[in-house]
């Protein structure tokens, strides 16, 4: 995964089997919700919180919050679902990998999918667009904004600095940036193009190659919408 990781949220039936082979975890069959509440009560509430579970974590990110955008939007549950089960499998530091497997996993996938979004949260929840939201930077901001929105952006990535599925996009304009190559890149306007447009050219370090991409194909965005993103990005102070 890597910035813009909220195309995740946009992963189907389609998009996951033509994955297959290229590290996804397959698809996430409808697990027991009510086991898999058991389960992410036991394994998963020490680090993220979560209002239906109770459980008040801040480690992780707060799934209320994380998965407030794809909610609102009306997402499929089957999607979510397996955006949860993929984050079991491929999980970055500190969260370990295949913290559970199998059908405990589509269990716990299942039941987050079936909750998420519903409590209130205290993180990482999609902001509404107004002027203060757009943090200025004139029109193409203005439409990055609204893009932010419209493809899923605010499920992973916070304005806030708090930590998210994905990078916070607040002060991410000019940081350098760990690649998973050993290297380090520099936030400016062509590297974040470059990862809107070809998600799979410069790989950030702790995320897995190839989800992002099996949802947004490279080059899927239209160069314009992409560039109204980076406006938008580089508001974030």
């Amino acid at each position: 995964m890597r910035l813009l990781a909220a195309g995740l949220l946009f992963l189907g039936v389609a998009a996951l089997s033509a994955s297959c082979g290229t590290g996804q975890t397959g698809i996430a069959k409808q697990g027991d919700i009510s086991q898999g509440k058991q389960l992410f009560v036991s394994k998963c509430g020490s680090c993220h919180r979560l209002a239906d579970a109770g459980t008040p974590g801040t480690i992780g990110p707060d799934l209320d919050g994380a998965l407030a955008g794809a909610r609102a939007q009306h997402f499929r549950l089957s999607t979510i679902r397996q955006v949860v089960y993929d984050q079991i499998y491929h999980a970055a530091d500190p969260m370990p990998r295949k913290l559970v497997t199998g059908a405990d996993a589509e269990a716990v996938a299942s039941y987050v999918a079936s909750v998420a979004g519903t409590g209130a949260a205290r993180q990482g929840a999609a902001p509404t667009i107004t002027g203060a939201a757009t943090g200025g930077g004139g029109a193409p901001a203005a439409t990055g904004a609204k893009l932010y929105q419209s493809l899923g952006c605010s499920a992973c990535h916070s304005l806030t600095g708090a930590k998210g599925t994905g990078p916070t996009f607040k002060g991410l304009y000019g940081s350098q940036v760990q690649l998973s190559n050993g290297q380090t890149a520099t936030a400016d306007d062509a590297y974040l193009l470059e990862s809107i447009l070809d998600p799979n050219k410069q790989i950030v370090k702790g995320f897995a190659k190839g989800i992002m991409s099996a949802a947004i194909a490279p080059g899927s965005v239209p160069e314009a919408r992409a560039k109204a993103l980076v406006a938008f990005i580089k508001s974030k102070k």
